[in-house]
């Protein structure tokens, strides 16, 4: 059977310097989640990609291990981001202690998460939080579908993408433990993004 994310990390591993020029910003809506968060707190991004979140958030104070399994955009985020922890690994494989984390990121990384190992991967975050510990995810919303899309960057290569309504993570995060803090959605940007809703939401344990 083919690991699906395994693939995206290898696709990401061959557009990774492209993707950073392209990607230099933090994720929208990054402040309102950190504001929720304790100072000095440890947050674990998974799916840290070139470390633009990572730094961002060590930047604001906060202690931060990020977690890839592109091999490449690590690397990358290693070289421009020497003082941060950044782990290769499978974010649905972490085995952190419970209660680690005051806050865990996971920005557009859930997307290449195959459906049937989402709950899993949430009730793990669950454990990882501690009390009052928040998520941020964002996703690319839509009507819920698994598809393989021409990655924008590398278009002989297919990308896997897992496609979230709002319905469905809501349901999910509910069943994992999670109650909604915020939610935001905007269009994408024509001829910028991939053709989803931009869908992010902010959850507390």
């Amino acid at each position: 059977m083919v690991n699906k994310s395994r693939q995206a990390s290898l696709v990401y591993d061959k557009i990774a310097k492209s993707y950073a020029k392209e990607f230099s910003k933090p994720s929208e809506h990054i402040d309102e989640f950190l504001t929720l968060l304790p100072k000095n707190t440890y947050v674990l991004d998974a799916g840290s990609g070139v470390g633009i979140d990572s730094n961002y958030m060590f930047s604001k104070g906060f202690k931060v291990i990020g977690v890839d399994l592109s091999k490449e955009m690590l690397q990358l985020a290693k070289q421009k981001f020497p003082k941060i922890d950044f782990r290769q690994q499978d974010i649905r494989e972490l085995n952190f202690h419970k209660n680690s984390f005051g806050g865990i990121l996971a920005s557009c990384s859930i997307i290449h998460i195959p459906k049937k190992d989402v709950p899993a991967l949430l009730k793990k975050f669950y454990s990882f939080l501690k009390k009052d510990g928040c998520i941020y995810i964002a996703l690319q919303g839509g009507k819920s579908d698994e598809i393989f899309i021409d990655e924008p960057f590398n278009p002989d290569e297919k990308l896997f993408l897992n496609i979230n309504s709002f319905d469905e993570i809501k349901h999910l995060l509910i069943e994992s433990g999670f109650s909604i803090v915020k939610k935001y959605e905007r269009k994408s940007k024509p001829k910028k993004e991939l053709n989803y809703t931009k869908l992010f939401v902010i959850v507390k344990k």
